[in-house]
């Protein structure tokens, strides 16, 4: 069965869900809504709690982003983790990625909110918040470049896709944790990533949610 993903065509809270699509291999068609596109959408009932993404699947419809890449690694062999420990370890990712979204998002501005706090607690955002973050998920490597033995379970991508939403404001952010650096570099590098970021699936280009401070 082809899945179908809706979301809106930028790289948002929908990230993370295509991230694990792709470098999972299943096959999926993208649905990208506007702002003009959605409300009609949102009227037809699809959506289980009224909000985007969604995936249509085997499973019926699944909202959440969480829900959605939870779903992707019990579907696919291994994705979710090839132990409990494992398991384990992609689910505390998976937490640990909203801690960063939840982060970012609170500063950060947006497409649709040019600023949201003052330029101050921005700056002290990146040079404080981020450093003392990553401290923690640098030594959780312990010295690799993979939290688990594939190196992509589901809560890796999900990490992962937060902190490429942040390296395309600030692309230094990660310089002073090199094991952290290389986790983002070797999964920058595959074929399926590689595809969502160059627009090479049916979303295409995904402009930036976030843009930067001024």
């Amino acid at each position: 069965m082809v899945m179908t993903f809706s979301y809106f065509g930028i790289m948002a809270k929908g990230f993370g869900p295509l991230m694990c699509l792709e470098n999972h291999g299943l096959e999926w068609e993208g649905k990208a809504y506007t702002m003009d596109t959605w409300p009609e959408m949102k009227k037809s009932g699809v959506c289980p709690f009224g909000q985007l993404p969604i995936l249509e699947c085997d499973a019926g419809v699944v909202a959440q982003s969480a829900a959605i890449m939870q779903y992707v690694g019990r579907k696919v062999a291994g994705a979710g983790g090839a132990c409990e420990k494992e398991i384990a370890v992609s689910d505390m990712l998976m937490g640990l990625s909203e801690d960063f979204w939840n982060a970012y998002s609170k500063v950060q501005p947006t497409l649709f909110v040019a600023k949201k706090v003052p330029l101050e607690e921005v700056a002290a955002f990146w040079a404080t918040t981020i450093p003392e973050k990553l401290a923690y998920v640098e030594s959780f490597l312990k010295g690799k470049d993979a939290f688990t033995s594939s190196g992509i379970t589901v809560g890796e991508l999900a990490l992962w896709s937060v902190f490429h939403m942040m390296a395309r404001i600030t692309p230094e952010f990660l310089d002073k944790t090199p094991n952290t650096k290389a986790f983002y570099t070797r999964i920058l590098n595959l074929p399926g990533t590689q595809k969502l970021i160059t627009g090479k699936t049916s979303f295409g280009e995904l402009p930036s949610y976030f843009i930067k401070a001024e």
